[in-house]
């Protein structure tokens, strides 16, 4: 496969790497594998933070990041708020793992949580603390990929609106807030 990809120019190949290994001396050989792979192939590989996978754990992430400090991520941290229930409002010492995952992060996934929800409504106004914290997440990515990234690099910003159940209860054709409108809810 990663011949394929690279034969058809893709920048990168994302991985959600589905094993759930309890210790760090596990993944190691993994982590390894696969890059090595990709570097065989000449196409970058970006580990995808999610639940149910590898990087499900926030602590277990930045510990995989001590071990591979050039680990190429792609975000996803709406996982980790709900994951680690963070409270509201964000401490510092959240908002600082959560800048060392973006530092690394070479994709960001677009999706808005709160620490009960992996997905919100973008438009409600009781969401919009919760907005607002993403965007400067998102912000905060993007400009320090920026200070990584070569003049031709791209990064990519997928806009994710998961499946059903994730949408907010209440989440209509109506109220959505995306483009289109007939899919939500």
């Amino acid at each position: 496969m990663l011949d394929l990809v690279a034969r058809l120019g893709a920048d990168h190949v994302n991985l959600q790497p589905d094993v759930r290994p309890q210790r760090l001396e596990a993944c190691i050989p993994l982590l390894e594998g696969w890059r090595r792979l990709a570097a065989e192939a000449g196409v970058a590989v970006h580990v995808e933070t999610h639940r149910d996978r590898m990087t499900t754990d926030l602590f277990f992430t930045l510990q995989l990041l001590d071990c591979f400090p050039d680990l190429r991520l792609t975000a996803d941290v709406s996982h980790y708020l709900v994951g680690r229930e963070f409270a509201w409002p964000v401490d510092q010492v959240n908002h600082a793992v959560i800048h060392r995952i973006l530092d690394n992060s070479w994709g960001i996934h677009g999706r808005v949580a709160s620490r009960e929800q992996v997905q919100i409504s973008l438009g409600f106004p009781q969401h919009r603390g919760w907005v607002d914290l993403f965007m400067g997440w998102w912000e905060y990515a993007i400009r320090s990929w920026r200070k990584r990234a070569g003049p031709d690099a791209v990064l990519t910003f997928l806009c994710e609106l998961g499946r059903r159940p994730m949408p907010s209860p209440g989440l209509t054709a109506r109220n959505c807030p995306i483009a289109g409108k007939t899919r939500c809810g």
